[in-house]
């Protein structure tokens, strides 16, 4: 489940502050950039990559962004099959983490 604005609800939420609130929307945005990046054909690790750099610019320390195959979480070995990207990334005191389907 997801706040209004695309945050995934979770009870670390509280730990953010106002500021860390507003800019943990990021993630999401950054999962969503590389997913359709991903369904026009871009390579999952150049996509995966791609989150991961923007995250670190926007002051998060990103621990992993990763496609993963949906059903068994394995790496994937094709584009065709069905993928999830995971996330979990530091901002300031509180690990967020995210997923979503590609």
């Amino acid at each position: 489940m997801r706040e209004a604005d695309g945050l995934a609800m979770s009870s670390r939420n509280v730990y953010l502050t106002a500021e860390e609130r507003h800019k943990a929307t990021a993630i999401f945005r950054a999962l969503t950039k590389a997913a359709g990046a991903i369904r026009k054909g871009e390579a999952p690790k150049v996509s995966t990559q791609m989150a991961v750099d923007d995250l670190g610019h926007q002051g998060f320390k990103v621990d992993y962004v990763a496609a993963r195959n949906a059903e068994t979480l394995a790496e994937p070995q094709s584009t065709s099959e069905p993928l999830r990207l995971l996330a979990a990334a530091w901002l300031g005191k509180t690990r967020l983490i995210d997923n979503i389907a590609v």
